[in-house]
């Protein structure tokens, strides 16, 4: 009996030290990833929430929650200031995890937001547009020394503004490569926030999750 617990006892510790060692590895692992896949961005940042990691994968397979933020993405397209993507209900390869990385195997869901900010639209809207001011659902602009008000929209890939009779201007967003979906938008202060659901999870993310998410 004795050599029973003291068997417990030990693989309770080395499962509390695998709690505390294996997430950062995981973590890391997935920052340096994407940002091999992902050379222009400024940082990438990763992070499980999903504790206990180590246990819930030994016993289920899987973990409940990686999120993954971009900041400062110099896309050729328009910088953009953010990209943060949530994967939920992760199933994994038990043997990867003891590795270190994440093999996913599938995935219940996923979501992108990105965030653009007015100056980095400013610099890629024509040259006869200046001073952009995005304001709660609408815009500001400036098209000849004439401030005029504008709908902002996405759509077709694109941030359009809707100058009226002076016709509509818009700044091309990052393909598919960068966000794999339908993007929906809204402007907020100084920004324009871009969002959807995620059907493939993008590839510069893990490799493993679009074949997963497409079979999901």
């Amino acid at each position: 009996m004795r050599l029973l617990v003291l068997a417990v006892l030990a693989g309770l510790v080395a499962l509390t030290a695998a709690e505390v060692v294996v997430p950062p590895r995981i973590e890391q692992g997935v920052e340096e990833r994407v940002a091999r896949e992902v050379p222009e961005a400024g940082s990438v940042d990763a992070t499980l929430r999903s504790f206990p990691v180590v246990a819930r994968v030994l016993g289920t397979g899987r973990m409940e929650h990686l999120v993954v933020v971009l900041d400062d993405v110099a896309r050729p397209e328009v910088r953009v200031d953010s990209v943060r993507v949530d994967v939920r209900g992760i199933e994994v390869s038990r043997q990867a995890l003891v590795d270190g990385e994440v093999d996913l195997e599938r995935i219940d869901s996923a979501a992108l937001m990105a965030t653009i900010t007015e100056e980095d639209l400013e610099e890629t809207l024509p040259g006869n547009i200046a001073d952009l001011r995005l304001l709660p659902g609408r815009a500001e602009v400036t098209v000849a020394g004439q401030t005029v008000g504008s709908d902002v929209t996405v759509r077709d890939g694109r941030v359009v503004f809707d100058l009226g009779p002076l016709g509509d201007a818009g700044v091309a967003l990052p393909g598919r490569d960068f966000f794999p979906c339908p993007l929906e938008g809204e402007v907020v202060h100084g920004a324009v926030q871009l969002f959807c659901t995620l059907d493939e999870v993008p590839p510069y993310l893990l490799r493993q999750f679009q074949s997963a998410a497409s079979a999901s």
